[in-house]
């Protein structure tokens, strides 16, 4: 904020400096008029009328031997000073004609520029603006450091901003829209906690309805795995939920990457009408686990919402960044598909689409915690979607 209050301090105060030169040259130029003068004291006004007979003579034109410059000088203004054997003369042309000569006589010279008063205005000028735009400084310093608390906790923020500050209804929305925000995520808080021990109930009771179930070991298995499943994703997005709001920490280390995604593809065996064909050249990459499978499991399941018969998974490295792709051989993305990034939202006449619209959203924030980002495209081949997410190899 500093750097931007001196920027600003010194762009106003050189431009008025400018200005106020500039407006004294036009002004000069184009309407202060050019009255041809000299300047003599009273004293040597009234020593001049005094003796007029022996200081003032009248000439011809021919007994005047000036240079032309000074002759045309002379004739264009009608008055002109010489020195003549290092004493001062005057020449004036009569209205008829005739021309005195007034002299000798000492001339008031030009006064020299006073350079103290012409710092000291302009010194007083950036004082005037120092005094002006330093109050208003300060306050949005106060508003800058509030917002970035804000953003580490959020919480509701009191500035100290007098009421007759510039900025003062600035500060007052801030104030207003930080309770607002604190109440939502209070609000999303609990409903996380709702949601936790809502679902664990059922999930509870699932296990135990299964453990007297007789069913094959194997389909029991899956189901089985199913809840583990269903209970790690409730602790992820939970995780999820407070690394949203910057609650925990988010750390990043070396994984396999590949281990990690043939993982995730293995939960959906019981997809017997879809084929999964990973192509994985990236073995270890650098990332948050559990948040990149949670990203991946999305993928995978936005795939198997469209795909009709093939699902392609690939990894690679590109221009310095990881890149996870997902493709399907479905319908496509639909007109309006940089909207499904967004939460709650769906494709424009999506006739297949369901859940609350926040998958892709959320691959778009654990991309952004990487300092990546989410791609959406069609595949020319296949004729479906390919979602993708890179981020950068050396983690930020």
């Amino acid at each position: 904020m500093k750097q931007q209050f001196f920027k600003l301090y010194l762009i106003i105060t050189v431009s008025l400096i400018a200005l106020v030169l500039a407006f004294g040259q036009l002004y000069n130029e184009f309407f202060s008029k050019h009255v041809p003068s000299v300047q003599i004291s009273v004293a040597e006004l009234t020593q001049i009328a005094e003796q007029k007979d022996s200081r003032i003579s009248s000439l011809s034109i021919s007994e005047i031997a000036l240079p032309d410059s000074l002759l045309n000088t002379f004739n264009q203004d009608g008055i002109i000073s010489v020195t003549e054997h290092n004493q001062q003369f005057i020449y004036l042309k009569g209205s008829n004609g005739s021309i005195q000569k007034v002299g000798p006589i000492n001339l008031i010279s030009h006064a020299k520029t006073d350079w103290f008063a012409f710092f000291a205005f302009y010194f007083l000028l950036g004082v005037m603006i120092l005094l002006f735009i330093r109050p208003v400084f300060r306050d949005l310093s106060l508003l800058q450091r509030a917002a970035y608390r804000f953003s580490k906790k959020p919480q509701r923020i009191e500035l100290d901003i007098k009421p007759n500050s510039s900025i003062a209804p600035l500060a007052n929305t801030f104030t207003d829209m930080s309770e607002r925000i604190n109440k939502f995520v209070q609000l999303h808080s609990d409903l996380s906690r709702i949601i936790s021990h809502e679902i664990r109930t059922p999930l509870s009771r699932m296990r135990f309805a299964l453990s007297i179930a007789e069913l094959d070991s194997l389909e029991s298995s899956q189901i089985e795995r199913d809840i583990d499943e269903i209970e790690l994703r409730l602790e992820q997005y939970l995780s999820f939920a407070r690394l949203e709001h910057q609650q925990s920490v988010f750390n990043q280390e070396k994984v396999n990457l590949s281990k990690l995604i043939n993982t995730e593809i293995a939960k959906f065996d019981l997809y017997k009408e879809l084929k999964f064909i990973p192509t994985l050249e990236v073995d270890a990459a650098f990332c948050e686990t559990s948040f990149m499978a949670i990203a991946v499991q999305n993928l995978l399941i936005n795939a198997t919402k469209y795909a009709k018969h093939t699902i392609y998974i690939s990894t690679e490295e590109k221009a310095g960044n990881y890149l996870i792709s997902v493709t399907d051989d479905g319908p496509g993305l639909p007109i309006n598909a940089d909207a499904l990034i967004e939460p709650f939202k769906q494709g424009e006449g999506d006739k297949l689409a369901s859940g609350y619209g926040l998958g892709l959203y959320i691959v778009h924030r654990i991309a952004s915690w990487h300092g990546g980002k989410i791609g959406l495209a069609n595949n020319l081949e296949t004729g479906g979607a390919q979602i993708s997410i890179s981020w950068p190899k050396n983690g930020m």
